[in-house]
């Protein structure tokens, strides 16, 4: 958990929220190992995010929900909320029909269908599976996902919904 995903997760908490901030590689590194927003960090980053296969990422995402749902202070209503890769993954943990909401920020790859081991996810392909209210915000000069793959995603999300 890097310095800004440990403020954002203390802010939603300080919020009332009940937060949960699962370990993207715990099967790869080491408990608490921290991945970060340097060269070193970045190339381990990438490197994992495609030797771990998307079923993983999955499975991970099912098990925080579950936990959370456990949890006594978990009110049952459930949302997803990530930055980056955390952004996919916030979508992809939404697929889940127990998820009323997503705000994903700088949201990679889900236009390009390249998470996880062999590059093959199906992220754009299950948009229409989507049944949370999603929020998708990128930089107009995100060099991650271009203008095409944003309009890629709109489209794919259903067009006719709000789409800034």
């Amino acid at each position: 958990m890097t310095g800004p995903i440990r403020r954002l997760a203390a802010f939603m908490a300080g919020q009332g929220y009940l937060v949960a901030v699962p370990e993207v590689y715990h099967e790869y590194e080491p408990p608490g190992t921290v991945l970060n927003y340097d060269q070193t960090g970045t190339d381990r980053g990438n490197e994992l995010k495609f030797a771990k296969p998307v079923s993983g990422f999955d499975a991970d995402s099912k098990a925080t929900l579950a936990f959370l749902r456990r949890h006594e202070a978990c009110s049952g209503r459930l949302a997803t909320m990530g930055v980056c890769l955390g952004g996919h993954l916030a979508y992809r943990a939404a697929l889940d029909p127990s998820v009323s909401a997503a705000a994903c920020f700088y949201t990679t790859d889900i236009h390009t269908g390249t998470l996880g081991a062999g590059e093959a996810d199906d992220s754009l392909v299950r948009m229409a599976d989507l049944k949370a209210e999603a929020l998708f915000v990128w930089g107009r000069q995100d060099p991650h996902v271009p203008f095409a793959g944003r309009q890629a995603i709109r489209e794919r999300a259903g067009g006719g919904r709000r789409a800034l």
